[in-house]
């Protein structure tokens, strides 16, 4: 290739990529701090993508006194895939503030013209947090090296107090009515660096439908009892209680390991090196007050509440004798929906209804679940002529008005016509139809008489189908005691499919570890090990812990290297919740390690 043409190549080249650049469409977000601390400094950065502009003006912030900035920072990727160019630049300009007061501080939408047009940032807001008080007997850190002085004494590893690592149970409302929904938060605060937490005893929500929603796994700063801890959420539950009265959450019990630091004396100075230390810690016990629903409830309600909305659906409209129709009662808002009962309606006489069908599509929406509850009734007219569907009253208890909502649904006055396969009766015939069912009429047709045939009981073809006959009784006898039998071997049942729901959420976890979702990846893994460990043993979740496991293996026949491999994976699965930095390599043998356990595990030969 010519010079020439090598230089008009990348003319075209650098003319295309400015074009896609161009056309991108610009943004203008705030990235704001986490929550800090009284006294010390922060960052507020404002990122520009795909645009040009100068840099914006530093928003004043109640409580805050700038230090300096921006300071300017690009970054711009381009990709190719599948032929298609695409490319993405983007400025962050970084402002540095000083934490002067405590409280709420709200950072203004933020304007700056960027290709010819000017765009704004959201307003968001963050809390400064008190300083942290100063345990009593200790002086606070003035320096955060890894020296220390020669002349200074030496220190033991430091000593966790029950003040440095707390693990609290929460809701976020103090009191509600039954079947109202309440989020259950289990959280651990820390003031050392935590790499591992394995629960010995999990808290059991008693007395509630529990929902378990997802948790993220990054750290938060938070003020409680006068100190400021590092915090991570261990687990959230959607919570709807069954009964009224003070319900209590038992506290659970965890085997948290600190890092923690000792002074070595050098000779000529300090340094500090890190300890591991194991702490067991128990959790508070948290308490619901749950109120009765009010009395007397109205008629029609079936425990519905929340906020919801209903409406009804005939499809089609215009119906046939003999032919199918679907009548729909579909229930929307937000509460218990994904536990309420199929409302029951009454059908006109003359109108056959079936087993009706039930779709729920719910998904939590903020402190509460959302979605749609649809009922479907096959209906099917048997005689023509004018009848009406009733409409069928919604009743549900708004918490929030704290009183009982009836809505009211349409009725259907419809003209049945007769279908191509509609059967002739008399008018005395279908009165009689409509009011009893256990006269049938006598049909004026002539009767044909059959002429008398041989007797066949003497016959051996009669005794064999006779045999055939007992023979087949007596096997569905056997075959229906078989069945209950494995009905109430439950213990069995959870054995067989054990191996199965592994293997399905095994697969699950290598499509995240396969698209790098590490977090999504560690969380189905060790979802996965934990329940074909308690299906396999016949342990109750609750009852998981690790010397339980250890020794049901032992007793079920697995040898102690495949009983090591299994606790080590799970371990590994527990601490990598806290270590989130993990390379493709060790997320590949880490899977690698809990397949060819299920699959050790599956090899073993139950002891009798």
């Amino acid at each position: 290739m010519t010079k020439s043409r090598m230089r008009t190549a990348l003319l075209i080249a650098f003319t295309a990529l400015c074009a896609i650049v161009a056309s991108a469409q610009a943004s203008f977000k705030v990235i704001p701090p986490g929550n800090v601390v009284e006294g010390r400094k922060f960052s507020l950065t404002f990122r520009l993508t795909n645009g040009d502009a100068n840099a914006p003006k530093a928003p004043e912030l109640e409580g805050c006194t700038l230090l300096y900035g921006p300071s300017v920072s690009t970054m711009q990727s381009t990709e190719i895939i599948n032929g298609r160019m695409s490319s993405t630049s983007s400025v962050d300009y970084s402002f540095i503030y000083s934490a002067d007061k405590a409280g709420t501080v709200h950072v203004p939408a933020v304007s700056v013209s960027a290709n010819g047009q000017s765009i704004s940032s959201k307003a968001v807001s963050f809390k400064i947090l008190p300083p942290d008080r100063t345990r009593p007997g200790t002086a606070p850190q003035q320096n955060g090296g890894n020296t220390a002085r020669a002349d200074e004494p030496a220190e033991a590893s430091q000593r966790i107090s029950p003040d440095d690592l707390l693990i609290r149970i929460t809701f976020n409302k103090s009191h509600v009515y039954e079947q109202e929904a309440v989020i259950a938060t289990i959280k651990v605060y820390t003031t050392n660096d935590i790499t591992q937490i394995m629960p010995k005893k999990q808290p059991v929500f008693e007395g509630f439908l529990s929902e378990e929603l997802p948790v993220s796994l990054e750290p938060e700063t938070e003020h409680y009892n006068g100190r400021n801890y590092t915090t991570a959420v261990l687990k959230r539950c959607l919570l709807y209680p069954q009964k009224s009265g003070r319900l209590t959450v038992n506290s659970g019990q965890y085997d948290v390991v600190v890092r923690t630091y000792e002074t070595v004396n050098m000779g000529y100075f300090m340094t500090r090196r890190p300890v591991q230390q194991t702490v067991t810690t128990n959790s508070n016990q948290a308490q619901l007050t749950v109120e009765a629903l009010p009395e007397p409830r109205p008629e029609g309600f079936d425990g519905a509440v929340g906020t919801f909305t209903v409406s009804t659906d005939l499809n089609p409209e215009v119906l046939r004798t003999n032919e199918a129709a679907t009548y729909s009662y579909i229930i929307k808002g937000t509460g218990n929906i994904k536990y309420l009962t199929a409302p029951e309606i009454q059908f006109p006489a003359g109108i056959d209804r079936y087993t009706p069908k039930t779709d729920i599509s719910a998904a939590v929406s903020g402190a509460d679940m959302s979605g749609t509850y649809r009922v479907d009734y096959t209906i099917v007219p048997q005689e023509p002529g004018k009848t009406t569907i009733p409409g069928r009253p919604f009743v549900y208890f708004n918490p929030s008005e704290k009183k009982y909502v009836t809505l009211d649904t349409r009725s259907y006055t419809v003209d049945v016509v007769r279908g191509a396969s509609t059967s002739v009766l008399g008018s005395e015939q279908r009165a009689i139809s409509n009011t009893i069912t256990d006269i049938r009429h006598i049909h004026t047709s002539p009767a044909t008489l059959a002429a008398p045939g041989r007797q066949v009981f003497g016959h051996a073809l009669y005794w064999a189908a006779y045999a055939l006959v007992v023979l087949l009784l007596v096997g569905a006898v056997l075959a229906y005691r078989r069945t209950l039998r494995l009905r109430a071997d439950v213990g069995g049942r959870r054995l067989a499919r054990a191996s199965r729901v592994a293997l399905k959420r095994l697969r699950a976890a290598r499509g995240y570890m396969q698209s790098g979702q590490n977090d999504e990846f560690y969380q189905e893994l060790a979802r996965a090990m934990w329940g074909y460990v308690s299906d396999k043993l016949g342990i109750a979740p609750s009852q998981l812990l690790r010397d339980n496991i250890a020794s049901r293996l032992q007793e079920y026949g697995a040898g102690e290297a495949d009983t090591q491999e299994v606790l080590g994976v799970l371990d590994e699965c527990e601490q990598a919740r806290f270590t989130p930095d993990h390379s493709a390599a060790e997320v590949s043998a880490l899977y690698e390690r809990a397949a060819a356990a299920i699959k050790n595990l599956e090899g073993v030969k139950r002891k009798k």
